[in-house]
């Protein structure tokens, strides 16, 4: 007897017998009672209710006279759920009557309307293991299964700009990752398709209807491509990412439209970079082409494998180091650190800094044309309307050598020195055992040493003639540039001026109109302006 009571009532001929569980850990009096009521059983013996509860024997237990008028078909009822996706049935045991068949169980659900999903395996256990008074799930519908829309993984980082992290306690507010870099044929978002619906059915046989999926297209912009399946975004150039008018775009040139300041963030770029604004102090700006700034670039660190145009001009405040590749322009520059790949024009000062360019530096093509305190040195020639100033301010020019073949070459002495020390002991130490193993003394062990050891001095060796190939290179490169070199001054040279040309020195102790200074014959010698 499976039930959610743990008692029943038996009816037979000769009369109506309570059975208990003999399993049922508790069975309340109380309950049993209230169910013969419910049954219409009045004139029952309450002894053998309480014996039958106590003792629960095997047998079920005679507890009142067979009446037919207190015999009760059984009742079925159906509850199906609100959704709609299952159907469940109760069945009230008979009391002198059959148990309801499948048949029956369902046609009383065929009243209430349910006539998809029915699970005749459920209704006849049911019935076989007369489970009364118990809801037992009789029937399923299919749930709908919503579309899920086309969705895209953006495969960088467009999240808004925002300092990062440098430890737990703080954030570095001039980094916020401003710009999104791309190479060309990197992939920018990844599209997964939708997801198609399936509609349901409720237990009542009715269409549950699913949402429908939404397709989307890949917002491709300018400078982007669509793979052949329709499923992936790719850049077709180097440059940054930026949403336009919906779109992905990839941009070859990235433009701030203000400063270059705490708004902005430092900007690193593998394009142009266009400044509409000043470059403030203390932040930097890289750019893998050129940089042009509307404003003026303060205290601030700037580099780029191109060109660099700054319409102001380069107010240094002795923090500034600006590196360009190409050429540079500027209105002036002011205390600052200066290398330029080629030529460096200015149009009015250029004021105690340290400048050098590989060809030229000009400042002949605007109305000042000064030069004036600090170091200016250049590949080829120097131009200037006035060299120095009537204070005696200490100005030296150096002309015939870039300044990088200089630094260069230092560099590269400096490790060759390094390099030779290590190799000497290298060499000594390899000597020693070399000797040990000729006396028949060397272990395992030092043979190992000697082993790593050379090696090591052949690399060593190999590191070295790379070095003296490039100061080989170098030498050639400073002989070219000997050859060349000149100080040509427009206007007027004031004392104070150190003239230095293929490393000789001329200091100018009088003032001097429309002059050039030349290497000639061993000296440095000043001529009519040329």
């Amino acid at each position: 007897m499976r039930s959610n009571r743990p008692f029943r009532l038996v009816v037979k001929p000769e009369g109506v017998f309570l059975a208990v569980e003999g399993t049922a850990k508790e069975v309340v009096l109380a309950e049993v009672l209230a169910y013969i009521r419910s049954r219409d059983i009045q004139d029952y013996d309450a002894e053998a209710v309480l014996r039958a509860v106590n003792e629960k024997p095997q047998d079920p237990v005679r507890i009142a006279d067979r009446r037919d008028d207190l015999d009760r078909p059984a009742m079925i009822e159906v509850r199906p759920s609100d959704d709609g996706l299952k159907a469940e049935l109760r069945i009230t045991e008979p009391l002198g009557k059959p148990w309801p068949t499948v048949e029956a169980c369902k046609a009383e659900m065929g009243r209430k309307g349910v006539s998809f999903g029915i699970d005749e395996g459920a209704l006849r256990k049911t019935i076989e293991d007369r489970r009364a008074g118990e809801w037992v799930g009789v029937a399923r519908g299919v749930a709908p299964v919503d579309g899920k829309d086309a969705e895209f993984i953006f495969k960088v980082d467009l999240e808004p700009a925002r300092p990062k992290a440098v430890d737990d306690s703080r954030v570095d507010m001039k980094d916020l990752g401003t710009v999104v870099n791309v190479i060309k044929g990197q992939e920018l978002l990844e599209k997964k398709p939708a997801v198609i619906s399936q509609d349901g059915t409720s237990v009542f046989g009715k269409t549950l209807k699913a949402r429908l999926a939404k397709d989307k297209n890949i917002p491709a912009g300018t400078n982007t491509v669509i793979s052949d399946d329709g499923l992936h975004l790719f850049s077709v150039i180097d440059g940054c990412v930026k949403i336009k008018d919906n779109r992905v775009c990839v941009l070859p040139v990235f433009e701030v439209s203000g400063d270059v300041d705490y708004g902005t963030g430092n900007i690193q770029f593998v394009g142009d970079v266009v400044v509409k604004g000043t470059i403030r102090e203390g932040f930097e700006v890289s750019a893998g082409g050129g940089i042009t700034v509307g404003g003026v670039v303060e205290g601030a660190t700037v580099a780029c494998e191109g060109d660099m145009v700054v319409r102001g001009g380069l107010r240094g405040m002795g923090k500034a180091r600006v590196q360009v590749k190409g050429n540079l322009s500027a209105t002036y520059v002011d205390q600052a650190w200066v290398r330029c790949g080629r030529d460096l024009v200015v149009a009015d000062v250029i004021m105690h800094s340290d400048v050098g360019a590989r060809g030229t530096v000009n400042t002949i093509t605007g109305k000042k044309g000064i030069i004036v305190g600090g170091k200016i040195q250049a590949g080829c020639e120097i131009r200037c309307e006035v060299l120095g100033n009537e204070m005696g301010t200490r100005t030296e020019v150096v002309v015939g050598i870039p300044p990088e073949i200089l630094e260069e070459k230092s560099q590269l002495q400096q490790n060759q020195k390094e390099l030779e020390g290590k190799l000497g002991e290298i060499v000594s130490n390899v000597g020693y055992l070399k000797k040990i193993e000729a006396l028949g003394r060397l272990d395992d062990q030092k043979r190992e040493v000697l082993l790593k050891l050379t090696r090591a001095q052949f690399q060593l060796q190999a590191q070295l003639g790379v070095i003296k190939d490039k100061l080989a290179a170098l030498e050639v490169d400073m002989d070219r540039n000997r050859t060349e070199g000149r100080v040509s001054v427009h206007r007027s040279v004031y004392p104070g001026v150190a003239v230095t040309i293929r490393g000789v020195t001329y200091l100018v102790r009088d003032k001097m109109d429309f002059i050039s200074f030349m290497y000639i014959d061993g000296e440095v010698k000043p001529r009519p302006f040329q």
